[in-house]
């Protein structure tokens, strides 16, 4: 078996890394860096992907993109016991399945929005106003779910919680969390993880 992640520094790639810790599959990263100037993914990417993404996870010679179909995958293959992603007849199943899917979607997008807006100066425009709002909604949407359940699947924590993870740090260095203390506390205790840890020292 051969498993390879193309991660790319400061992107969502790493979430990847992390489930792969947590999943304790053998592994290899092969590391990418962004240009310096325009921050944009190598071109080297495009010769593994046409998109020139990351992350792209190779396993025995087939590629696949997205960060959602990669955590998928990788369930799907090397967690037999679901010990990272509730069983389908699980009443958790649901819940977990929304937040997988939130990560790249209604949570995800407004900060990706503002990114983008900001880096154009144009978050005090009619579109930045809409997007902060979206944001915030997005966020205290967020932050009632985990005032209420432990993990973003329920009780117990899941891939679902790697997934978000990038979500909730990028808020956190946004001063987002400021009054979301359930937030914070989740934040807190999913990063004192080991395998959160080892995926830090991987490099993000």
């Amino acid at each position: 078996m051969t498993l390879k992640l193309h991660h790319l520094n400061a992107s969502r790639s790493q979430r990847i890394v992390w489930l792969l810790l947590e999943l304790g599959v053998p592994h290899e990263i092969i590391h990418h860096k962004r240009n310096e100037t325009t921050r944009l993914a190598p071109p080297d990417l495009m010769k593994i992907h046409p998109l020139g993404k990351s992350p792209l996870l190779e396993h025995d010679g087939v590629v696949i993109a997205e960060t959602g179909a990669i955590a998928q995958y990788l369930l799907a293959k090397f967690d037999p016991a679901h010990r990272l992603h509730p069983e389908t007849d699980s009443p958790d199943f649901p819940r977990y399945l929304e937040w997988i899917h939130s990560a790249e979607g209604a949570a995800f997008l407004p900060s990706l929005l503002t990114l983008y807006l900001g880096l154009a100066g144009a978050m005090d425009g009619p579109v930045g106003h809409r997007t902060e709002q979206e944001r915030e909604k997005a966020a205290n949407h967020i932050e009632v779910h985990l005032s209420q359940n432990a993990y973003f699947a329920g009780s117990q924590f899941t891939a679902a919680d790697c997934l978000m993870g990038f979500q909730i740090v990028t808020a956190k260095a946004q001063g987002a969390l400021a009054n979301r203390p359930a937030t914070s506390a989740w934040l807190d205790k999913v990063t004192a993880r080991d395998a959160y840890k080892a995926m830090l020292a991987v490099g993000v």
